[in-house]
């Protein structure tokens, strides 16, 4: 017992959506800690830190491919990939494609006993609870066409947040049935974070402004945010799993209770 437990060593870690901002910080942090990376993702990736595998979100069928050329087994399944709304297909990136090459995986039984899989989820989520009924028939399309058809049937919903509320609620709902495969699954819920993301529009920048006005501080690095994903699938978290940490200074939590204030708070906690 002891720092061991916070490495990988002799794991295979495989980062989906690594090419850049968090999922890379993420994919480099795990290389440094002994595990062998894999990053899969539509682009290549901004810095070498271990094989990188081809793949678009978007296509069913090139996941099946995906998932069916993998070899067992995996270890450490991190689910990072996110693009901002406007983006065309960002309900399949967001969080469809990403489900279904997670459950692809555990249906071929790719993770091992003792295996953990981490998913980068966003504070634009964090009202999860409030949305259960909506969210819970979104999930009941268990497979990628029938989500992808709910979402073209309900396009009020084909936006981020929505995305990242399905998100945290997905691991909620599948973490007791892991279990019992000794298996875990969490995922983190990042404040502003300067990533290609964040600076694809004058929203986000925006957001990141107002946050940093409220909490006398600027947004996180991506790094700052690597540090608890990796955490949550080490084996020092073994008994954490269908949790969502939140990662972002208290300004959530300080909204929550009072002690914080800024415009976006509302539409967060909404």
């Amino acid at each position: 017992m002891g720092i061991e437990k916070f490495r990988f060593d002799g794991k295979r870690a495989l980062v989906v959506g690594g090419a850049s901002g968090m999922g890379l910080a993420a994919a480099t942090l795990l290389g440094e800690l002994g595990a062998s990376v894999s990053i899969a993702d539509v682009k290549e990736p901004l810095a070498d830190v271990g094989t990188y595998l081809p793949l678009d979100l978007r296509d069913r069928a090139a996941i099946d491919g995906f998932v069916g050329a993998l070899d067992a087994p995996v270890h450490v399944l991190l689910s990072c990939a996110g693009v901002a709304d406007g983006t065309p297909g960002l309900p399949q990136i967001n969080f469809i494609g990403q489900r279904h090459l997670i459950d692809a995986a555990l249906d071929r039984d790719l993770l091992p006993a003792g295996g953990a899989i981490g998913m980068i989820a966003s504070i634009g989520g964090i009202a999860w609870q409030k949305h259960l009924d909506v969210i819970g028939e979104f999930l009941d399309q268990a497979d990628f066409d029938t989500a992808s058809a709910w979402i073209d049937a309900h396009p009020e919903h084909a936006h981020y947040a929505f995305s990242k509320q399905a998100m945290i609620t997905y691991c909620a709902r599948r973490a007791p049935a892991l279990s019992r495969r000794q298996l875990r699954i969490n995922c983190i819920a990042p404040g502003p974070t300067m990533t290609p993301l964040m600076q694809s529009g004058e929203g986000w920048l925006d957001f990141e402004a107002a946050f940093r006005t409220a909490m006398d501080h600027p947004g996180s690095e991506p790094e700052e945010q690597a540090y608890p994903l990796v955490f949550l699938v080490s084996d020092a978290a073994s008994f954490i799993s269908g949790h969502c940490l939140v990662a972002d200074l208290g300004f959530t939590a300080g909204g929550t209770a009072g002690t914080v204030e800024s415009p976006f708070l509302p539409l967060l906690l909404e």
